[in-house]
């Protein structure tokens, strides 16, 4: 942020000032050759911006008497992500000042050394930016790590007034492999903007292993992320991920009997089929169909599965209960049965998205599909 520019031109050269441990070059000499102009462009006249912070209350990042202390304390310089791109210095755009792209004297090209020197990578693994889509995503874990074929995170999303909600949130293991992990965090990428790497704030501590052909929730299974822009995208890293050889069962039903005689039954009633929201028929309903009629429905040859299938496929429940029971169940809460998104959706309790009239939990659809979640195991 900047009320008054100044050019200054760089006199020092750090070429030779030393290597950091890992054989980079030492990153304090890269600093202090353009801090006199991160100052002149970054700190407003006589300071009153990132100095001071008296210029609409600034965040401080260059305030004294250190100024290298107060920069790399400052929440985002230093990515978290360890991916330099992502720093808040280099992803700012113009403000109330300018953004580093259009500032004198090479000003964003040598930043980006100086945390390149800071933050020497690799970066954390990750999945990639990726858009989200309103209701369920299945994001491949495939290029995060080696033996991650086939893993997956999925969740419900949710947006309303610069609010991202992630339900449902799920880890998915390989049939051939063990997945551990360790801290991950959700990266918000504007489409013009900073980013936000701020694991403290939009992220989990710890570590979650999941054995081959399982599904567990991604800790507590929810996370709300402001500052949201529609119009982005998103990423998730992780401080550590890893897998080892493993031999699942994709998840077979410990209560296939009851899930044939209690819950197919219930997911074949019908329900009033709601619009979307943007639909101009006062939310009447639009006919009626049932879990079934939704999520067994087969595509047109030349068609991929609807979001409906893709979110659970249940298209084997005539042919193959088994697989379609293990679909089910991937949608259970083994920790808490009743905050089960196979039973909360029905309810209108889930995804707000669900285009099904709400019904109660006393229904005969919810206690059929009840009794068989509660013989899981």
């Amino acid at each position: 942020m900047v009320i008054g520019l100044g050019i200054f031109a760089c006199g020092d050269d750090p070429g030779d000032e030393g290597t950091g441990p890992n054989g980079t070059p030492n990153p304090e000499p890269l600093f202090r050759a353009l801090e006199a102009d991160l100052v002149k462009t970054c700190g407003g006249t006589n300071g009153t911006c990132h100095v001071s912070g008296s210029f609409q209350q600034a965040p401080t990042w260059l305030a004294g008497p250190d100024r290298y202390v107060s920069v790399k304390k400052h929440r985002g310089v230093l990515p978290a992500t360890k991916e330099v791109g992502d720093s808040i210095l280099l992803t700012q755009v113009k403000h109330a000042g300018p953004a580093l792209t259009d500032a004198p004297n090479d000003l964003y090209r040598r930043v980006s050394d100086w945390l390149t020197a800071e933050v020497p990578g690799p970066p954390l693994p990750n999945t990639g930016a990726f858009s989200v889509l309103s209701g369920f995503n299945s994001i491949p874990l495939d290029t995060v790590g080696p033996g991650l074929a086939n893993a997956r995170l999925t969740f419900l999303a949710t947006e309303s007034n610069g609010t991202l909600t992630l339900t449902a949130l799920k880890l998915v293991a390989p049939t051939n492999a063990n997945v551990k992990i360790d801290s991950p965090f959700f990266v918000i990428l504007p489409r013009n903007g900073k980013v936000k790497a701020e694991p403290e704030v939009n992220g989990f501590k710890g570590e979650l292993t999941v054995a081959a052909g399982q599904s567990v929730d991604l800790f507590t299974g929810k996370m709300i992320l402001l500052r949201w822009d529609p119009t982005g995208r998103l990423k998730i890293v992780f401080n550590k991920i890893e897998s080892t050889p493993g031999q699942g069962t994709t998840g077979a039903c410990t209560a296939l009997e009851l899930f044939k005689s209690s819950a197919l039954p219930a997911m074949s009633k019908l329900v009033d089929v709601l619009p979307d929201d943007d639909d101009p028929d006062n939310g009447e309903p639009l006919g009626q169909s049932s879990c079934l009629g939704c999520h067994a429905k087969e595509p047109p040859s030349d068609e991929a599965p609807a979001p409906s299938v893709q979110a659970m496929d249940l298209r084997g429940a005539g042919s193959d209960p088994a697989a379609a029971c293990a679909q089910a169940k991937i949608w259970i809460n083994m920790q808490d049965k009743a905050q089960s998104t196979i039973l909360l959706n029905p309810m209108g309790k889930g995804n707000p998205q669900h285009p099904m009239k709400a019904v109660s939990a006393d229904d005969p659809i919810i206690q059929g599909i009840k009794a068989w979640v509660d013989a899981e195991q």
